[in-house]
């Protein structure tokens, strides 16, 4: 039996705004519940939702122009086709996965999982390039010919001195920041899951901070400042766009400058001053520390590559 998405409402849903989706294909509309679940009740970030929603509405188009019925047969012959990486595989299947358990488990539907019996490819952990100290000095200054250049330069230092994910950073509000004397010491962030965690601020978070004038109660932190959206809290396409125009200004790879390569920055260079990875995995929200551990060999590779220099004698 082929598990097809539920009939769309007959009102467009608010959900595909706050997705950053201005007009959803057809496949997708039918997921609004699902949308809607994976957002409101599981906490996925906007971008992990539009990921997972590409992937199912793929499947959905797949099985409706091949008549294929929902089954591994069919993922195996979709799998056939595309020769994905292994990676993607990974994440492809996961989408599957997730989806035909909330049938199961939140609507009480009898739908099978389509990837039982299918192996998952092994992928190689990859390192996370982030930028060193000299090459973000380079994309701050890149920042100067933006409008908003006081905004985009204040997120990024932000992101670079507290690990928090995009979305974390773009919810918090004056009634997030702990204070000590007048003075921010930390931010109270709710992050995967509806979980909140405390994150002591760097010195270079504190000044961020202090720059930007710290704001009261329900006030948001990081909002336009110039122009009709003044006060309107900034989307994190629109940062992640306008990371990478200013990465591209600067002769430097865009795909190392997204605000979640500036997270791996901040964990790394934390794992390469000797703190304890549990302490970074509770810093930056991992729910496993296997997630942390890859700050650990990607530490090792950079030490490994600094003692190869070492001259011979």
């Amino acid at each position: 039996m082929y598990n097809a998405p539920m009939a769309p409402p007959k009102t467009p849903a608010a959900i595909w705004k706050t997705l950053g989706i201005k007009k959803p294909e057809k496949a997708l509309e039918g997921l609004t519940p699902y949308a809607e679940y994976l957002l409101l009740e599981r906490g996925y970030s906007a971008r992990g939702v539009r990921r997972y929603l590409q992937d199912l509405a793929l499947w959905h188009r797949f099985l409706e122009e091949e008549g294929f019925p929902s089954g591994p047969e069919a993922v195996r012959a979709l799998l056939l086709a595309k020769r994905w990486a292994p990676r993607r595989v990974q994440g492809f299947l996961a989408a599957l996965r997730g989806y035909y358990r909330y049938l199961r488990e939140v609507q009480g539907e009898e739908a099978l999982d389509p990837t039982e019996g299918i192996g998952r490819p092994k992928a190689g952990r990859r390192l996370p390039l982030h930028p060193n100290p000299e090459e973000l000095k380079r994309f701050l200054q890149a920042f100067g010919e933006e409008k908003e250049a006081a905004l985009l330069e204040a997120l990024a230092r932000f992101l670079y001195g507290t690990g928090l994910r995009i979305s974390e950073a773009l919810s918090l509000k004056g009634r997030n920041v702990v204070l000590e004397g007048g003075h921010p010491v930390a931010v109270r962030v709710v992050g995967k899951g509806n979980k909140e965690r405390l994150v002591p601020l760097s010195r270079t978070a504190q000044g961020v901070l202090l720059g930007l004038g710290l704001p009261q109660g329900n006030v948001p932190i990081f909002t336009f400042r110039e122009g009709r959206r003044r006060g309107h809290i900034p989307s994190a396409r629109w940062v992640e766009a306008k990371f990478r125009e200013a990465a591209l200004r600067a002769g430097l790879d865009p795909r190392r400058f997204t605000p979640h390569k500036l997270r791996h920055a901040y964990a790394t260079l934390l794992v390469e001053q000797g703190v304890e990875l549990d302490a970074v995995k509770d810093l930056l929200g991992h729910e496993s520390i296997a997630t942390t551990q890859i700050y650990l060999h990607a530490s090792r590779e950079r030490l490994k590559e600094a003692a190869s220099r070492l001259p011979d004698l």
